[in-house]
């Protein structure tokens, strides 16, 4: 078995006549649609761990990486 996957939303019209060609190859399609789920936004960060036992922020490696002489 072999799936195709198409990511985005495709009008009706040009699904149908995709169907239809693939059809007049012989190949056996379908149309199954499932529904969009969206991503949660995760607060984890692989950087985390490695600064785990020390006493610094995001905050402050910024200000310290971007720091400008004026």
């Amino acid at each position: 078995m072999q799936q195709l996957i198409l990511k985005n939303d495709i009008e009706k019209t040009k699904m149908d006549a995709l169907l239809n060609f693939l059809r007049s190859w012989n190949i056996d399609a379908e149309l199954k649609t499932s529904p969009i789920v969206a991503k949660k936004k995760s607060d984890f960060s692989l950087s985390v761990g490695m600064w785990k036992d020390y006493n610094i922020d995001a905050s402050d490696l910024r200000s310290k990486a971007w720091k400008r002489i004026k």
